[in-house]
């Protein structure tokens, strides 16, 4: 009887985390929606490229605070009412995306889509912890990764549809994910335990303060922070780099820069599974922060002489990155489950810290070559990011290792 029970929770979790890791996939497309349609966006409220700065960081002046209270809010409050509740915040300020021509409306549109898109991936990680089996835990972290990146990766192919047809149109189809997200959460999600409490924002605060005074969560973020600087910080400029060290289009610059997405997809399922059979995760991280810094060093600082050589090394740094969800198996070890989400989300806020160097490289590269970027200005630019990676060693080092239950409960 315990059995068939136990299997029909499992069967259940599929269900809630397929429906939060579609989530968090959607997640990525909106997150990417203004650098996929800057040229419309600027268009359509009249505003300067400098205005349009102020767009993408409205997202994120809300998901990254977000970061911290995402997790205790889903810990004390549970998925079921959280979930649906998000989406919709994500659905409200699609609406407002589609219908507004107004530069602040737009502004406000994008704050509530970071505030909603900030519960995504912890959600994902939740339910996994509570309504599936602990040894899937770093095979699920790895899965997750990957639908994420196939978001990134699939929201370039939204381009053309900015182009062939009304953005009503396309707002549409957002929209409708959204309201069928929304249905589907309603209707599936659970908690795994009973919350009932009313909003209280000590215990929240109580919460944060218990996850962040442990030594490790904060060595675990910080290791996903170096590992997860390729994607974070030489993403952005991958493009304008590639151009102008191969001396090639926009478009091939992208299609290299994207191997980067392609390369963690692969494997980081692969690494998950691998997690789950082995006693010391250690070497994982050790050796994906390996192939991201050789992969990184060779991009940055080697002459290139064709463009599937930078292809092959970018993947290669993808793969190195795939080992970078690990921490957050290390994070939620730290822990009782009760404090999960809040363990993955702090874990995460210390990650997305990463974000704060871009104006550091932007600097760099005007420091240095003043008007006209110099291949000498990027690579002097970029250096951060293999140093992050070097550093990285010590703190890998000084990580104390996890240990599984032999059951799979």
């Amino acid at each position: 009887m315990r059995g068939s029970m136990d299997k029909l929770k499992v069967r259940q979790g599929w269900i809630m985390y397929a429906i939060a890791v579609s989530f968090y996939f959607y997640d990525f497309i909106l997150k990417l929606i203004p650098s996929i349609m800057m040229d419309n966006i600027i268009d359509r409220l009249d505003i300067t490229t400098e205005q349009f700065g102020f767009v993408e960081l409205s997202f994120y002046s809300t998901y990254i605070p977000m970061q911290l209270f995402c997790g205790p809010i889903l810990d004390e409050y549970g998925p079921k009412k959280i979930l649906p509740s998000v989406i919709g915040l994500c659905l409200l300020g699609s609406i407002i995306s589609a219908v507004t021509r107004d530069y602040y409306w737009y502004l406000l549109a994008r704050l509530l889509i970071g505030f909603g898109s900030a519960f995504a991936f912890v959600s994902v990680l939740k339910i996994a912890s509570e309504w599936l089996p602990k040894r899937a835990y770093p095979f699920l972290s790895g899965l997750t990764t990957t639908f994420g990146m196939l978001g990134g990766i699939f929201s370039e192919s939204i381009v053309p549809m900015f182009n062939d047809y009304d953005q009503l149109y396309f707002y549409s189809v957002i929209c409708s994910v959204a309201v069928l997200l929304i249905i589907l959460s309603v209707l599936f999600v659970r908690d795994g335990e009973q919350h009932d409490e009313p909003f209280d924002l000590l215990l929240i605060l109580k919460d944060i303060k218990t996850v962040l005074s442990r030594q490790q969560i904060w060595v675990a973020g910080l290791i996903g922070l170096a590992m997860f600087s390729p994607i974070q910080l030489f993403v952005t400029w991958a493009i304008p780099f590639f151009a102008h060290d191969l001396a090639i289009d926009k478009i091939t610059s992208g299609n290299i820069a994207s191997m980067l997405f392609w390369g963690t997809c692969v494997f980081a399922p692969i690494i998950g599974w691998v997690a789950t059979r082995i006693q010391h995760m250690k070497s994982l991280l050790l050796l994906g922060n390996f192939l991201s810094l050789v992969g990184m060093i060779m991009v940055i600082f080697s002459a290139h002489n064709s463009v599937l050589s930078a292809m092959l090394l970018m993947f290669l740094v993808g793969a190195g990155v795939s080992a970078q969800p690990l921490v957050f198996v290390y994070a939620t070890r730290e822990v009782d489950i009760h404090l999960t989400a809040t363990a993955v989300a702090a874990t995460n806020f210390i990650v997305n810290l990463s974000s704060l160097l871009q104006p550091y490289i932007g600097r760099q590269l005007i420091q240095v070559s003043r008007s006209v970027y110099s291949l000498a200005s990027w690579r002097n630019a970029l250096a951060i990011i293999p140093l992050l990676l070097f550093i990285n060693f010590i703190f890998i080092y000084i990580l104390k290792e996890t240990q599984y239950d032999n059951d799979n409960s």
